[in-house]
């Protein structure tokens, strides 16, 4: 599950308390008839909005897949993933940058809001030479997203949980170094785990929200908490934050 706020909440002035989330659920279907069965139970839930996984939108084909969220009035949040501009995932860097191009476009074709777009770890590389890999990569990818006004998602923990999608700042938190970028359309992302996924998290995710950015939902940390209580605690936090901020 991803969690967003509304965006009348994100510009929202300041004394303003009444804070709106979004969430949409990441489509689990792996083929066309499991795509229509688990549109319609969305619908029945009224969910409005989805995750997609671009391998399985790709394996339905995205044409017939907009079709079927068009007809039921499903709208994509993300598409995921991309990245790895260091290396750590497999590709070079040239091969990385075509291929988060490449997911730029299909999210565009989808209407998506943002790609997921990981910046890769370290790996071998100096931490100097890294994080110009990585701003280098962002920024050949840039125009494409400004044209097709699409966001790149960067995740600020690990996604995968073998942290070689993640990118370790040093001397800043993870969310300033998401703003030196000084782009709208890069924004964070922070993803929740296991019976304690606060413990974990940067002391900046409250403001990640705030700043356009989202965060993911493990499964294990759903089933644990349950849903409903997860995001109520968000709500919660995020009411006395801006509260605390006016």
């Amino acid at each position: 599950m991803d969690v967003l706020l509304d965006q009348n909440s994100v510009n929202q002035r300041p004394g303003v308390t009444n804070v709106i989330i979004n969430t949409a659920e990441l489509l689990q279907a792996r083929d066309f008839t499991e795509l229509v069965n688990e549109v319609r139970q969305l619908k029945r839930r009224r969910v409005d909005l989805v995750s997609v996984r671009r391998q399985r939108a790709m394996r339905i084909g995205p044409a017939r897949l907009k079709a079927v969220l068009d007809d039921t009035g499903l709208a994509v949040c993300t598409v995921g993933f991309a990245g790895g501009f260091t290396g750590s995932l497999g590709r070079d860097y040239k091969a990385t940058v075509d291929d988060a191009r490449r997911a730029l476009e299909l999210a565009a074709e989808l209407k998506a809001q943002a790609v997921i777009v990981v910046p890769g770890s370290r790996e071998r590389h100096t931490y100097n030479h890294a994080q110009r890999i990585i701003r280098d990569g962002l920024n050949d990818c840039l125009d494409d997203a400004l044209r097709l006004r699409i966001n790149m998602i960067l995740p600020l923990n690990a996604i995968f949980g073998n942290r070689k999608d993640v990118f370790i700042p040093r001397a800043d938190t993870p969310l300033n170094w998401i703003e030196a970028f000084e782009s709208h359309r890069i924004r964070p992302m922070m993803t929740l785990r296991g019976n304690s996924p606060w413990t974990r998290l940067p002391d900046c995710w409250k403001r990640c929200l705030h700043d356009g950015g989202m965060l993911r939902v493990s499964p294990r940390c759903r089933t644990l908490l349950g849903g409903h209580n997860i995001l109520s605690d968000i709500l919660q936090q995020l009411t006395k934050a801006v509260v605390a901020g006016s």
